[in-house]
């Protein structure tokens, strides 16, 4: 299901219709490959509405409050991916799924679901009203202390999560009063040039000149 053409193809032979009711089947395994499947057909524009068209969302919310690693990750895979689509944005808030994310993005203990986690919060901040419950059910504090982890990738999606949710001007006071432009200001030393860019768009959000160098350009 990874090469565009399958991506289409398996949909438009049912395999949507096939897949989500896999989701909620008992078997650990049956469960991870079909989550496995549906994170790279929501790679697609159009699977990622046909999937929220057919109670995929809700599915795979369910899916995040799994005690199973490699479900929690491609489900949250999954979201990430289907929450690029402007209106599943709105429908993932709606089927309760910002407050696991957070959860996992705060908990989990492997890596590699708290990386899928943050990538789908980062998406979902991407909406006025979403922005308002991410800080609202606390993820501003979970988000900021991923960005000063050791870890790349997560500082990446932590500072892309931080410079959409620095857009909204309550949320702008929260990161000042939370250290954040202390630890955005941390960000912009980075070698990876992606977190040093949008740690420097958080910045400029919160009213701040960065302290720019040739990594953290435009």
């Amino acid at each position: 299901a990874v090469k565009p053409h399958r991506q289409v193809q398996i949909v438009k032979l049912d395999g949507l219709q096939l897949l989500l009711p896999l989701t909620r089947s008992v078997n650990k395994e049956v469960q991870r490959l079909a989550a496995h499947a549906l994170a790279n057909l929501s790679v697609n524009a159009d699977n990622q509405m046909l999937m929220a068209d057919r109670g995929g969302i809700e599915m795979l919310v369910e899916l995040l409050g799994s005690p199973h690693i490699q479900v929690q990750r491609q489900a949250s895979k999954a979201l990430a991916n289907m929450g690029v689509n402007v209106r599943n944005k709105g429908l993932i808030a709606q089927a309760n799924g910002i407050a696991p994310l957070i959860k996992l993005a705060e908990s989990c203990s492997d890596l590699t679901v708290t990386v899928e986690a943050m990538a789908a919060l980062a998406n979902l901040a991407v909406n006025d009203e979403n922005e308002i419950a991410i800080a609202q059910l606390g993820g501003l504090k979970v988000i900021l202390d991923a960005a000063e982890g050791p870890n790349q990738e997560l500082k990446a999606q932590s500072a892309r999560a931080l410079r959409n949710l620095s857009v909204n001007e309550d949320n702008q006071k929260q990161l000042r009063d939370l250290d954040g432009v202390r630890i955005l200001r941390g960000l912009l030393s980075s070698d990876n040039s992606r977190v040093c860019q949008q740690a420097s768009r958080a910045l400029q959000n919160l009213g701040i000149a960065p302290e720019l160098d040739a990594k953290a350009t435009y």
